[in-house]
C-alpha cells in the first residue's frame, strides 16, 4: 500500500461523504483537492478603449470558485517491527467569508469528516485509521475566509523482508 493510494481512497470517500453538503452563501459542495489547490481562474475585465496601458490594473473581486475546500496532503510515514506501516495524512478545511456563517461552515466540515471516519469500517480500504485525531481552526486567518486542520495516523500493511532468497 502506498500512500498515494490512500489519498486516492480518501479523494473518492469525501466527496462521497459531503457531496450533499452546500456551504456557504452560494450553497457550493466542497471541493476535494490532493496535495494543494490548483490555481484560480482569472476571470476577464475590459481595460476599456484606449492605447495608453494602465500602469497597474486591478481585477474585480469575484467569488473564488476553488472554495470551499478540503485538501488531502500527506505528511510522513514509518515503518515498525510488527510488519506495518503508519502514515501521516492531514486535511486543510476552508470556506470563504466572513463572519459566523463561514466560522460555522468550516467547524461544520470538519466534523462532519471527523464523525464520518469514526463511523467507517475500513473494510476493503487499504488502511485503518488509529486514534487520535487533532483537529482545529487556525491561529490567524486570511481576510474573508475561515480554516481549519485535521490530523490523522492510519495503519497499512508494510512490505516483509524476505529471509530466504534462492535457497540462503
Amino acid at each position: 500500500m502506498t500512500p498515494e493510494l490512500l489519498m486516492e481512497h480518501l479523494e473518492q470517500y469525501l466527496q462521497e461523504i459531503t457531496k450533499n453538503i452546500l456551504l456557504g452563501e452560494h450553497k457550493t459542495p466542497p471541493n476535494i483537492y490532493k496535495v494543494d489547490m490548483p490555481a484560480r481562474a482569472t476571470p476577464d475585465y475590459d481595460e476599456g478603449e484606449t492605447d495608453i496601458k494602465p500602469i497597474s490594473s486591478t481585477i474585480p473581486k469575484e467569488r473564488d470558485e476553488r472554495f470551499p475546500f478540503i485538501i488531502i496532503a500527506f505528511s510522513d510515514a514509518e515503518d515498525n517491527e510488527e510488519g506495518f506501516q503508519t502514515l501521516q495524512v492531514d486535511f486543510i478545511f476552508g470556506c470563504e467569508g466572513g463572519g459566523r456563517d463561514a466560522y460555522m461552515d468550516v467547524l461544520h466540515l470538519i466534523e462532519t469528516v471527523r464523525m464520518a471516519f469514526l463511523r467507517e469500517t475500513y473494510n476493503g480500504w487499504p488502511a485503518r485509521l488509529t486514534l487520535p485525531i487533532h483537529r482545529g481552526l487556525n491561529q490567524e486567518q486570511v481576510v474573508d475566509c475561515w480554516m481549519g486542520y485535521m490530523s490523522t495516523t492510519w495503519e497499512a500493511p508494510s512490505m516483509v523482508q524476505e529471509v530466504w532468497k534462492d535457497g540462503y
